[in-house]
């Protein structure tokens, strides 16, 4: 009865901070992300994580970091975002979600490299 009281006691507590956020989660803003280009133990190399959400209207500020020794590139074409990235180098690019939809982001360097998708919600 103990366990179950405590677990209740958490899942409120929870909740009504979760309930709290709700009015700043739902108006755009500024979206400071970082995104990490590693190799998987399958030898792929791929941008993580590979998909981004943000708003319609929010400033999007993507921090890149390229943990690798080759450069590579990130591209959301759709938001004329291209950097190439020098290996073990960090870039930053910063734009503004002006549609919604679900857009490509890939490596325009090495296209065979997995690809990610920006998620733009109303």
């Amino acid at each position: 009865m103990r366990r179950l009281r405590r677990k209740l006691s958490v899942l409120s507590s929870t909740l009504a901070f979760s309930f709290m956020l709700l009015p700043i989660a739902s108006q755009a803003g500024m979206r400071e992300l970082t995104v990490v280009n590693i190799e998987t133990p399958q030898a792929v190399k791929i941008w993580e994580p590979p998909s981004l959400v943000v708003k319609k209207g929010d400033v999007v500020k993507l921090k890149l970091i390229n943990k690798l020794e080759q450069e590579h590139g990130y591209r959301i074409a759709e938001f004329k975002i291209e950097k190439v990235v020098q290996g073990g180098q960090a870039e930053t690019v910063e734009f503004t979600a002006d549609r919604e939809g679900i857009f490509t982001i890939d490596c325009q360097l090495h296209p065979a490299h997995v690809q990610g998708q920006l998620v733009v919600l109303p």
